[in-house]
């Protein structure tokens, strides 16, 4: 039955997204306003995260709640122009590339950083109009949304690994491929260390400073909207000896790009939720059930 109701749902999303992109931004707009209403937990979740990182309160916080609710509900359509539309309808999209040159004529392998914004899907379209891409993704608990993800992103993404092969993702790097890798979540103490975030230590995944000693070219690749246009704007990671030193410019490059659109960021991630004493965020009884669920049925297999 939650099979059919995804299809149905991807089937209507796909017919929709042949509208004009003004429209669909509209549609975003009041979807991202029901959501809202509709969504305790996440509103809550982001709530923390922009007061703690952008210090905002009162009304002005409330506020910039709803309008980054309000990009989640474009980011939906803006992905679905990402996997279905033509290549002619995405260039007709306005975009600026700032520093393209760091990308161009490559012989060696690059690692590219990305940003988990709320358009995250397009800007993987767009950049692919550029580059010639290679990446990683996280598999959806929901086995349709996973498959239709999976078979859209191949069409302009020409080869990608799960987060479970970050082995793998290492040797294509090294093999001179361009790999795109958003580094901006906290993926557990396992695999990070506490940097300065906004302020605030949080968790950082060190797979980034694997690279930084090995002569391997690491670049920001940063897309934000400005104005009414796609700015992609590319910014090259110093070498470093020392993994902290490269870790915090990482994490501050990443507080420069996100604050060229705050709003159109992905603010409802638990961002702190490694190395706190407290929890910080509200409790969210039925997700972790769910989770816990699908951990118990991954170590029965």
């Amino acid at each position: 039955m939650k099979s059919m109701i995804t299809w149905i749902g991807m089937g209507l999303l796909r017919i929709i997204s042949i509208l004009p992109y003004g429209i669909l931004m509209r549609l975003g707009d009041s979807l991202g306003l029901l959501m809202h209403k509709v969504s305790p937990h996440r509103k809550e979740i982001s709530a923390i995260n922009i007061n703690r990182c952008l210090k905002k309160e009162g009304n002005e916080l409330n506020q910039f709640v709803k309008l980054n609710f309000q990009a989640f509900g474009r980011g939906i359509f803006e992905m679905a122009i990402a996997w279905w539309a033509s290549d002619k309808k995405i260039k007709s999209l306005k975009t600026r590339l700032i520093n393209g040159h760091l990308l161009e004529s490559q012989t060696g392998g690059v690692l590219v950083l990305i940003k988990h914004s709320t358009h995250l899907e397009l800007d993987l379209r767009l950049l692919s109009q550029f580059f010639d891409l290679t990446g990683m993704y996280k598999s959806q608990t929901n086995a349709v949304l996973n498959y239709v993800m999976i078979k859209a992103r191949n069409n302009y993404i020409k080869a990608s690994l799960t987060n479970k092969e970050g082995l793998k993702a290492a040797k294509w790097i090294k093999s001179g491929k361009i790999f795109l890798y958003a580094a901006d979540q906290d993926y557990g103490q396992n695999v990070s260390e506490m940097v300065p975030f906004f302020g605030h230590d949080a968790a950082t995944v060190t797979f980034p400073a694997l690279f930084c000693k090995r002569n391997i070219k690491i670049i920001f690749a940063d897309v934000s909207k400005v104005k009414g246009a796609y700015e992609i704007e590319l910014k090259e990671l110093h070498s470093s000896q020392n993994r902290y030193e490269f870790l915090k410019e990482m994490n501050d490059l990443y507080q420069e790009f996100i604050l060229k659109e705050p709003e159109g960021y992905l603010w409802m991630h638990r961002r702190f939720k490694s190395g706190l004493h407290e929890n910080i965020y509200p409790k969210w009884s039925s997700r972790d059930k769910k989770r816990e669920k699908r951990r118990l049925k991954r170590k029965e297999h």
